[in-house]
């Protein structure tokens, strides 16, 4: 039995990060992650003979905390090219009849698609002119109407109508968060939104004032590298400051033994599913800290918890997230250097009475986006995305990846171009932030208090993305330092 200045469980960047700041205090942590390349989702491979992001491709720059951990390891962080588009499934206004239906629209200035003027065209174009008379009833109706709303499918139709929240927000901020915005607490997803609405008393001119006071520029950053670089150089950053990360070990229990926590693991071994968890074999070892911090997945988390004495967790279940898989593409497809939809599109949620020409839910022209990752290759790399909460698990193939983004990019592309594709599945991915969730989690965070030298992150806990995650992190692992 070992003792240790700090333990983590877990080796996602929450994990990474905590350990990070262990190790900036002067401790020495032991980071115990069960698979056998700490990331987590932040997680990149190559594609055709290119290194490109598999998982998280950005961070969003509300939270300055993320460039500047980048910029103390080193990492150069860059805006993305290109503007980003919207996909209806709607013939375009005006079309002949028998133009085939759908058609991209650039996304309006915003926040998660709540529009910032209702004056821009683009709005316009997405909105009917009755949608649009009921959108700027927001601006004269007070801060009072939908603000006791805590999801953002609530708040959008108290302020701003149906169809604000069907063609503008369900596409943008469900894409992004992988859930319909009935299932998004509006202050997880967009802090300091309802703030705005009751200083500004109309929640478009909250949204623009919300995006006044973040940094200029587009709304997400990279590390100019890719983002998978950024799991790299945490985790040797921590070996340089006299930590460990031990890949292939599987924590089974933790518990209090007086002043410390004790920490049993094993070695990781692969499960009879591929997509399975890693599991426990080998021999036992127990390490004791009076620092442990559990950043996992967070049902792997709960599990784990469960098993301390005095913790509430009772028959939490989290939220059930969406069965994602993404189809990246390299190709050589000269037709594509014009980015003919700039950095991408979000797809519109198929209405009833609308033609589904598209089944994916959004595509990313990543090498146009983030063109550092693939200079001075000739390739092109898309990222055709699947999958939406409540829906059959997709499975797409790389045929229909391709036709897919022929259809949104307008360019014919063929497979004999591709130079290599990758499929990735994320079952399960991305538990909604939801009302009810939170709640649970304020509760966990108070148990808590009553176990000292035990703290919890990850997105589960903290909320969805890099921006929520890394603060979230630092400030526990500081908490106990």
């Amino acid at each position: 039995m070992t003792h240790r200045e700090a333990i983590v469980v877990g080796g996602g960047v929450g994990g990474l990060q905590a350990a990070h700041t262990f190790a900036r205090a002067g401790l020495a942590p032991l980071l115990l992650e069960s698979r056998g390349t700490p990331g987590g989702l932040v997680f990149g491979a190559p594609v055709g003979g290119v290194w490109v992001d598999l998982g998280a491709e950005s961070f969003a720059k509300r939270s300055r905390e993320v460039a500047g951990l980048c910029a103390d390891l080193g990492l150069e962080v860059v805006d993305p090219a290109g503007g980003s588009w919207v996909w209806s499934h709607r013939r375009r206004p005006g079309a002949d009849p028998s133009e085939p239906a759908g058609h991209a629209i650039a996304i309006p200035h915003g926040v998660l698609g709540i529009p910032t003027d209702l004056d821009d065209p683009i709005v316009a174009a997405l909105l009917s002119p009755a949608g649009l008379a009921r959108a700027r009833q927001d601006l004269t109706m007070g801060p009072e109407p939908g603000a006791d709303a805590e999801d953002l499918a609530a708040l959008v139709t108290a302020r701003l109508g149906e169809e604000v929240l069907d063609r503008l927000v369900d596409p943008i901020a469900g894409g992004v968060h992988s859930a319909h915005p009935s299932r998004l607490a509006v202050d997880v997803v967009s802090p300091g939104l309802r703030a705005a609405l009751a200083r500004e008393g109309s929640l478009v001119r909250a949204a623009a004032a919300v995006r006044a006071a973040a940094p200029a520029g587009a709304v997400v950053s990279a590390a100019s590298g890719g983002m998978f670089t950024l799991p790299r150089a945490l985790a040797t950053r921590i070996g340089e400051l006299g930590g460990e990360v031990a890949t292939r070990r599987v924590v089974t229990a933790i518990a209090r033994d007086g002043d410390r926590w004790r920490v049993t693991h094993h070695a990781a071994g692969r499960a009879a599913d591929p997509a399975a968890p890693p599991v426990a074999t080998g021999e036992t070892t127990v390490d004791t800290t009076s620092r442990l911090v559990i950043a996992l997945d967070g049902r792997a988390a709960l599990d784990l918890l469960r098993t301390v004495e005095g913790l509430d967790i009772g028959d939490w279940e989290l939220p059930r997230g969406a069965d994602l898989a993404q189809v990246c593409i390299s190709l050589a497809e000269p037709r594509l250097d014009a980015g003919p939809r700039g950095s991408g599109l979000l797809v519109t949620p198929l209405a009833e009475g609308e033609t589904r020409r598209v089944a994916c839910k959004a595509i990313t022209h990543y090498s146009l986006k983030w063109p550092a990752v693939v200079a001075g290759s000739g390739l092109h790399v898309l990222r055709v995305s699947y999958g939406r909460a409540g829906v059959p698990t997709p499975e797409p193939t790389l045929a229909d990846a391709l036709a897919d983004a022929s259809v949104l990019l307008g360019v014919d592309l063929r497979e004999q171009d591709v130079a290599g594709h990758a499929v990735v599945h994320f079952p399960n991915s991305l538990p909604p932030q939801t009302p009810e969730h939170r709640a649970r989690v304020a509760a966990l965070a108070a148990s808590l208090a009553d176990h000292p030298g035990l703290a919890v992150t990850g997105a589960w806990f903290a909320g969805t993305g890099l921006a929520a995650v890394i603060p979230h992190a630092t400030a526990v692992a500081q908490e106990l330092s």
